[in-house]
């Protein structure tokens, strides 16, 4: 394991506990810290940047936190731990595969653009998605 891998994998397990504790106290903590950890350990082992584990883990937890806390707003106070919990839960999980999403998008973006500058031709630009012919027929010039 690398450093770098290692330092995520602290982030993941130091941000998850934080979230985890904030939502469920300290068996919160545990469970999201094991999760964080796990998560780290696993992403470590397929080889994905570091950048990108922790970048999508701390959206996922704050996905919990938000999740959590627009349950706990609308019930009464201490009424629905499960529901919280719940609310957390599925917030967290959207939240995981929408910025998961987001960044793999980004990654390859940029690995096309790092691709394009390497191999010395021009890089990618906005609306180079088409090869558009000479213009003819009824087309204004």
């Amino acid at each position: 394991m690398r450093v770098s891998d290692a330092l995520a994998t602290v982030a993941t397990v130091v941000f998850g506990g934080v979230a985890g504790f904030l939502v469920a106290g300290l068996a919160g903590a545990a469970v999201l810290g094991l999760l964080g950890l796990a998560v780290g350990v696993l992403a470590a082992r397929a080889n994905v940047r570091p950048g990108i584990t922790s970048t999508v883990f701390v959206g996922a937890m704050t996905g919990v936190l938000v999740g959590a806390s627009i349950v706990e707003t609308i019930c009464l106070p201490g009424t629905c731990p499960a529901a919280e919990l719940t609310g957390g839960a599925v917030l967290g999980i959207a939240s995981f595969f929408g910025v998961g999403l987001v960044a793999a998008l980004v990654t390859r973006s940029f690995d096309e653009y790092n691709e394009h500058v390497e191999a010395g031709t021009p890089p990618p630009t906005p609306g180079c998605e088409s090869d558009a012919g000479p213009v003819g027929g009824d087309q204004p010039e």
